[in-house]
């Protein structure tokens, strides 16, 4: 598990040690660095795999340097756990690889949302995949349909411990009354998901958009079925997470969701934590960050598993990171300026 990340002449990052927690919540302004620290996570994980550390959509090596520093400088980003470390660097002449990563799971924020139809992922070989945008979410659920969740994650209105029960169980945290049937159909490449017999764009985002995140973290954390694997894949994803552990990295896992269903999602990432997911999440929400924090005063996790940065930019263009220590009763040691501050600031204004 990461206990810390360092960016390197990255975007709006001149030189920054980023403590990582197996929860780690990144909240702050728009245009802060937020999302740059899970990209440097994911450039970081995909090198080692041996895809390229250029991330499709976000430009080449000369866009992505840090004005901050020299314009032949490398980027680089050096990832540490508590018995090794492992150094990414890049410029135009050249990439060195790190020596080791964790395998991950990202999601975007730009996650998709009601279709009728989803693709099948057609990789040979491969691990199962969400896909960046939750595109495979049904097939991957397929795939793990039987697995066994962890009694920690286990809700208690699940007719069985397999992940199929256990997410239906947990999609009704945000819609009660939900009931999920999905199929694939192998010959034309595709899945078909409906809620509560509804296509999904007759239910709203919401459900849509948070599917992905729960397949994420119940299959993350999920063993294998209880007769034994079936898969050619299986020993190798079971083998492959107990070596060098699960990152799942989720960009506002809170979209379209109510504040009651925000609460119950942080409350899942908190459990995902404590089964041994290591957690990396961007978020606006302060309800979702309650769950978080309510989670540790029931003591899901303890303090020290979680920990809150808070982003903001200099006049100069540089990331500033602010970290209030977390107390066993849920409280922040205090409140950095623009962090969920916004409902005392309006009711403030409104007593006026």
């Amino acid at each position: 598990m990461l206990t810390e990340i360092e960016i390197n002449g990255f975007k709006s990052f001149k030189s920054k040690q980023i403590p990582l927690r197996p929860l780690t919540l990144l909240c702050g302004l728009n245009n802060s660095g937020k999302s740059s620290v899970i990209q440097a996570l994911r450039m970081f994980c995909n090198s080692y795999q041996g895809d390229s550390p250029l991330l499709t959509g976000h430009g080449s090596i000369e866009e992505i340097r840090s004005r901050l520093v020299a314009p032949t400088d490398a980027i680089s980003f050096s990832c540490r756990s508590i018995e090794k470390s492992a150094t990414f660097s890049l410029n135009e002449d050249e990439s060195v690889r790190p020596d080791w990563a964790p395998l991950s799971c990202y999601l975007s924020a730009d996650r998709w949302g009601p279709k009728i139809l989803h693709p099948l992922d057609r990789h040979l070989g491969e691990l199962p995949s969400i896909g960046d945008h939750g595109e495979y979410v049904i097939g991957f659920l397929d795939e793990l349909r039987n697995l066994i969740v962890p009694d920690q994650l286990h809700h208690e209105l699940a007719q069985g411990k397999i992940l199929a029960y256990q997410l239906e169980a947990w999609l009704n945290e945000i819609a009660p009354g939900i009931g999920l049937f999905y199929e694939t159909d192998s010959k034309r490449d595709s899945t078909h998901v409906e809620f509560n017999t509804f296509r999904p764009t007759n239910v709203g985002f919401g459900l849509s958009y948070c599917l992905p995140i729960f397949a994420a973290i119940l299959g993350m954390a999920s063993t294998r079925p209880a007769s034994g694997w079936e898969s050619s894949w299986g020993p190798q994803w079971e083998a492959e997470k107990s070596n060098r552990g699960m990152l799942v990295m989720i960009e506002n896992p809170e979209a379209h969701l109510h504040p009651s269903g925000q609460t119950a999602l942080g409350r899942l990432i908190a459990l995902g934590a404590k089964c041994g997911l290591q957690l990396v999440i961007e978020t606006q929400s302060d309800h979702l960050m309650d769950g978080i924090r309510l989670a540790v005063k029931d003591n899901v996790l303890t303090p020290d598993q979680v920990v809150f940065h808070y982003l903001s930019i200099t006049k100069e263009g540089e990331t500033n990171i602010e970290t209030p220590k977390l107390h066993s009763n849920g409280k922040l040691e205090y409140w950095p300026k623009g962090f969920f501050d916004q409902t005392l600031i309006n009711r403030s204004n409104l007593a006026r």
